[in-house]
């Protein structure tokens, strides 16, 4: 397409999202309803991510936790809304995130900044209010470098958050920070399904655990199948 119209449908489509934002909700509707990841098992347990809230999915490398993410942004622009993510270590893969189901048109992509700049970035797309989740992707920095970041940076960005209609949610290697009102999970290491024998053999998903809640989590299994 064009620049020229590509910008109008753009600015159209950010028009039109302003405008469903500032609607007031209907008689008996939920003012801020969950975001869904579309994992019948984690919704299931945690019914959602809230929206005007930090939450959190934090694990090892291949645990799923970048999985869970995109099927949540996957599932939202797929809806039509406008969603992004905030790439410091430039990992997010375009190709994977469209194989998901992610419209990427609708996807917004910040990538390559160092984290302080990135959680500036965060709190600049909050304010915006345009968009239905945001992820912040912090998995491939080491659990020191984001113990170095100043407390008083996630206090601001929950409360920046808490003004919004907007699922925040980081990825990380371990725990960091969640707000009042946020779903925490952690994945276990998962392990691999794989077809095949011997060197040419194909991995075909993962099977995963996760625990949600923060005082005594419960547990649920799911699998996440490769693209």
């Amino acid at each position: 397409m064009p620049a020229a119209p590509l910008k109008t449908a753009l600015e159209e489509l950010l028009k039109t999202r302003r405008l469903q934002l500032e609607q007031p909700p209907l008689r008996g509707e939920e003012p801020r309803p969950l975001v869904r990841s579309g994992i019948a098992p984690l919704d299931n347990l945690i019914r959602g991510f809230p929206r005007g809230q930090l939450s959190e999915i934090s694990g090892t490398a291949s645990s799923g936790r970048t999985g869970v993410a995109l099927s949540l942004l996957a599932r939202a622009s797929a809806a039509g809304v406008l969603v992004a993510w905030i790439d410091p270590a430039d990992r997010f893969d375009p190709a994977s995130a469209a194989a998901c189901g992610a419209v990427l048109e609708r996807l917004l992509w910040l990538r390559g900044r160092p984290l302080a700049d990135s959680l500036s970035a965060a709190g600049t797309l909050l304010g915006a209010g345009l968009f239905e989740a945001i992820v912040l992707d912090f998995a491939a920095a080491a659990p020191a470098e984001l113990r170095r970041l100043p407390g008083s940076a996630w206090i601001r960005l929950q409360r920046r958050v808490a003004c919004t209609r907007t699922a925040l949610l980081l990825l990380a290697s371990e725990h960091v920070a969640t707000g009042p009102g946020g779903a925490r999970v952690e994945l276990q290491a998962a392990r691999p399904r794989w077809s095949g024998n011997g060197p040419g053999r194909l991995l075909r998903g993962l099977d995963a655990t996760l625990a949600a809640g923060r005082h005594a989590p419960t547990r649920a299994s799911f699998t996440l199948h490769a693209l």
